[in-house]
This record gives structure tokens, sequence and C-alpha cells, in this order.
């Protein structure tokens, strides 16, 4: 009897322990899920609207120096045949003009340095992509814009500098002598696919300290920094702009959530100058 009666409650209590445990568990995946929700918002800044002052004032002083760059690729496909191809493009920024010539900054990761026969059309911010349903072709259409010449690059900064001749008058942003700092309030300015030329987002700098970002061999790893303001394909090369109106970064990539871009990777002003300074020594 007394065996019996002991072994009902053995039973009993390992019902009640399992029973506790998985209430415990339920709570700490919830607790869990709960932190990396509040995580996520704070850091991605999801609940935090885009700054329309801001980009007021970037589409008034700073849009005038957003470019586009656009690759021309020529295939030779027989004696009788040549295919030529254009690029969705990649976005740029002015920093430097002299007389009729302007140098804009890139990213080099979108740059075909290894092409034998590398051609870039430079469109101003107010110079249309090509669509279908232009009275003219395609080829007709981009034979109007300047060409770029390449002037420098260096895979240690995935930067590049590129220059083209105008008659247009276009803006020159400075670049920013200082790092922005974790927080400070920075606008995108780039050409994404998807979106409309000059597109503008707003968000903050989210590292305290620069993070290695390269790619995915592990061979280039650059010391960038982080931000909020949304990016998509099409804005590597564009500019990070503080509120002064300057350069504070060139954006070169973004992490990715579900296809969905997140945090923007930007080269800082600090390597930008550098950079710039190394390209002066050459």
């Amino acid at each position: 009897m007394k065996a019996v009666i002991y072994a009902r409650y053995s039973s009993d209590n390992r019902s009640q322990f399992q029973k506790m445990i998985k209430e415990v568990s339920i709570i700490l995946s919830t607790l869990l899920l709960l932190s990396f929700l509040i995580y996520t918002v704070v850091e991605f800044d999801f609940l935090v609207k885009e700054d329309v002052e801001f980009i007021a004032e970037v589409n008034r002083a700073a849009i005038y120096a957003n470019i586009l760059i656009i690759d021309v690729t020529t295939q030779i496909e027989s004696e009788h045949l040549t295919t030529v191809t254009y690029s969705e493009g990649q976005s740029g920024v002015i920093f430097q003009k002299n007389d009729k010539k302007y140098y804009v900054l890139t990213a080099l990761h979108g740059i075909p340095i290894d092409s034998s026969d590398m051609s870039l059309i430079i469109l101003g911010y107010d110079q249309l992509k090509y669509e279908w349903g232009f009275n003219v072709g395609q080829t007709e259409y981009y034979s109007q814009f300047p060409r770029a010449i390449l002037e420098y690059y260096d895979e240690a900064y995935d930067l590049a500098v590129i220059s083209f001749y105008s008659e247009n008058e276009y803006t020159v942003l400075p670049i920013a002598s200082a790092t922005p700092e974790r927080n400070q309030a920075v606008a995108a300015m780039s050409n994404p696919h998807n979106y409309k030329r000059n597109n503008v987002t707003t968000g903050r700098i989210r590292s305290r300290n620069p993070v290695s970002f390269g790619d995915t061999a592990g061979r280039n790893q650059h010391n960038i920094i982080e931000h909020t303001a949304r990016l998509s394909q099409g804005s590597s090369g564009g500019a990070l702009i503080n509120k002064n109106m300057e350069i504070a970064g060139i954006n070169l990539g973004a992490s990715e959530f579900f296809g969905e871009f997140l945090k923007g990777k930007a080269m800082p002003s600090d390597r930008i100058l550098d950079f710039l300074a190394d390209m002066d020594n050459q």
C-alpha cells in the first residue's frame, strides 16, 4: 500500500515539474521574442517617420549633386552583329568642379574596372533614364549624354572617382571633416532602381564605432558606418548627407532581412578624405 501511494506521489511530482518547465519555457520564449521585436524596432527605426523638413532641405540644397551612372557593355556576337546593353545604373555625388569638369564619388564595386571596353554614361539629376516608349532608340538616346573618365580607385575603400565634362550647372557638395556620430541624423540621396530618381530617405547613424563590411569571400573588409536611412538596389555610390548639407559618407550596401534592406553601410567622411589624399599623392 505504501509503495502504491509513493509511486502515485512521484508521478504527480514529475507531472507538476514538467508542467512548470513548460510554462517557464513559454515565458522565456515570449520574453526573447519581445526583446527581439523591441530591439528591431529601436535599432532599425521601424516606427520613426521620415524627417520631412530634412528631406525638403536636401531637395533644395543638395539634390542637384546627385548623379546616375550607366554602365555600357558592348559585345561582338559575330562579324555582322554587335550587342550593346545598358545597366540599370548606380548612384554618385559631385564633390569637386574644375571649370566645366565635374568630379564624382561613387562605389567601386559597381564600376567594371576589369573590362577592356569600359564605358560609363553620366546623367545629371534632371536627366531621365531611358524608358521604352521614347521616340528614339536606346543607343541614340544615351549618345547625347557625357561619358565618364575613371580618375582613381582603391579597393581598400571600395571607392572610385570619375569625372565628366558638362556645360550644365550642377551643385558641388563639400565633404564633412568629422565622422558622423551615433544617433546623428543623416539622409541618403540616390537613384534606386525601384523608386523615382533623386530619392531621399532619412535615418540615424547606428554604429558606435566603425564596423567591418566586405565581400562574401572575405577578401575586402572595409571599416564602415551603419545607418537606418532606407536603401535599395541602385543606391550604391550615393551620398549620405548630414544636416549641414555635407557628404558624411558614400553608401556601399546594406544588411538584408527577408529580402528587405535594413541597416545601410557607408564609407565615412574621414576615410573618404584619406582616400582623396591618397589620390592626390599618387
